[in-house]
């Protein structure tokens, strides 16, 4: 019996990232002193340090930085789903801006280091949107 895949628990700082998700956004935080941004969702700027954080929707297309393909049954709700691919996405908007994802919606013997992707959203319930990463279209 397969059991639930877990959901995120959204806090003050990450509130942001999941609401635009399940407006299938993805939606990162920005420092509006120097125009950096910051993912994961810290309060501060990790370039200035400035507290001025906004959300700022982005493109959501970026390139396979790294991955890694899953072959165990340790993971609670993917049971079904293995092998499945995990990937960290060098995004467009920012070098160095990273976003991590299971990619989707290929054969996992296709994936490679500097596939163009872009995001695609999972929707787990009503409430709960994840963002996902597939081959750019």
């Amino acid at each position: 019996m397969q059991s639930e895949k877990p959901v995120p628990v959204p806090d003050v700082v990450t509130q942001q990232y999941w609401d635009g998700a399940r407006r299938e956004e993805l939606t990162l935080l920005r420092c509006r002193d120097c125009d950096t941004f910051v993912h994961p969702p810290k309060p501060t700027c990790t370039n200035c340090q400035s507290e001025a954080m906004e959300a700022a929707v982005v493109s959501g297309q970026g390139e396979i930085y790294s991955f890694s393909i899953m072959y165990n049954h340790g993971n609670p709700g993917f049971e079904d789903e293995v092998p499945y691919a995990v990937g960290i996405v060098h995004l467009a908007e920012q070098p160095g801006l990273k976003a991590i994802g299971n990619i989707v919606e290929c054969n996992i013997d296709d994936i490679y280091i500097g596939m163009p992707v872009e995001v695609v959203f999972e929707h787990r319930s009503p409430e709960v949107t994840v963002p996902q990463f597939g081959p750019r279209k």
